[in-house]
């Protein structure tokens, strides 16, 4: 459902509306959509606007959605202010944070480093105090990002990547060697100092305001887990393709930010770890969405997808591992 008319608005929502002076002729426009299915629509009435979220019936995360919203207010961590929800309509009105994303930033030329120490800013404000109060949060700690995640997370990037877009057919011994890969990274990574993270904390789910603060997007997936992952999901995202002195920056500032306890040599290594999980479950669901799914503005990402799984492997120090990333 990519329109959205004023008359399949739920009468709750309508309500709350009719109070702003909202009625059936104000402008309504898409906002954004998800790989969830979740659409975002933009209603707009003279010179107030707000957002409204449509979630499919069956979307499991739209309680967690609210839920976790509710914790991050409350910790004073800069998501979106939610103004009315309709549960069985599964509606909800929401604050409307623009259309600025750090990806749209990135991509007019701005210079990346200022707008990427107030997200790294953020990020450990995440890692570090709300963390200390996940807690408060049943719908983040009962969720830990494990071992069996992330060898879900390579297991689609085979399926999806390796599989279905090179076409390659493994063997059953092939399989069983890619397996024991896969299953020692993950352990790796599951070894790794648990927080609080996003997992999906990358340049189109960062919304920069008119006064250069940043808010967060698209959250409802936050749990436990590496660290290092979210940073990985920010730096290396391959929407955006940030320069190797950039990245360099931005890891020695995060790791004075963090007050990380190892040797900055030492969670480089660690962050091309949980990288490399990260680019791979990116990469499998490029090829999902615009192959399985029709979302053809997916297919672009791949090429980058490559190059940025290649850089990471190519500087983590694991010669079999760098067998998963066939050439082109």
């Amino acid at each position: 459902m990519l329109e959205l008319k004023f008359s399949e608005l739920s009468p709750v929502l309508v309500k709350f509306l009719a109070r702003y002076g909202f009625g059936e002729n104000c402008a309504i426009t898409l906002a954004g959509t998800a790989g969830s299915r979740r659409v975002y629509f933009r209603l707009q009435e003279g010179l107030r606007n707000f957002i409204v979220l449509v979630s499919p019936s069956d979307d499991a995360d739209f309680g967690r959605f609210l839920r976790i919203t509710q914790f991050y207010r409350l910790m004073n961590f800069p998501v979106p202010m939610v103004y009315c929800i309709d549960d069985a309509a599964h509606q909800v009105i929401l604050e409307d944070l623009g259309d600025r994303r750090l990806y749209d930033c990135v991509k007019a030329g701005e210079p990346p480093l200022e707008l990427y120490r107030k997200v790294i800013y953020q990020l450990v404000d995440l890692q570090t105090r709300c963390f200390q109060r996940h807690q408060e949060c049943p719908d983040i700690r009962s969720r830990l990002f494990d071992e069996h995640d992330l060898l879900w997370e390579t297991e689609y990037y085979a399926t999806q990547y390796l599989q279905g877009h090179r076409g390659i057919a493994f063997p059953p011994a092939e399989k069983a060697r890619l397996d024991a890969l896969f299953k020692d990274l993950a352990h790796q990574v599951d070894l790794q100092p648990k927080s609080i993270m996003h997992r999906d904390f990358q340049s189109q789910n960062l919304m920069i305001q008119f006064d250069g603060n940043v808010r967060v997007i698209d959250y409802q997936g936050s749990r436990l887990g590496s660290v290092y992952y979210d940073l990985a999901s920010l730096l290396l995202d391959p929407y955006t393709m940030l320069s190797d002195a950039d990245i360099t920056e931005l890891l020695r500032y995060y790791h004075a930010q963090s007050l990380n306890p190892l040797p900055y040599e030492d969670m480089f290594h660690q962050f091309l770890l949980a990288a490399s999980q990260r680019v791979m479950q990116a990469l499998g669901a490029y090829c999902f969405l615009s192959r399985v799914k029709g979302l053809t503005q997916f297919r672009e990402y791949i090429q980058p997808g490559e190059k940025r799984l290649a850089w990471i492997l190519d500087r983590l120090g694991w010669p079999e591992l760098k067998t998963v990333l066939p050439k082109p």
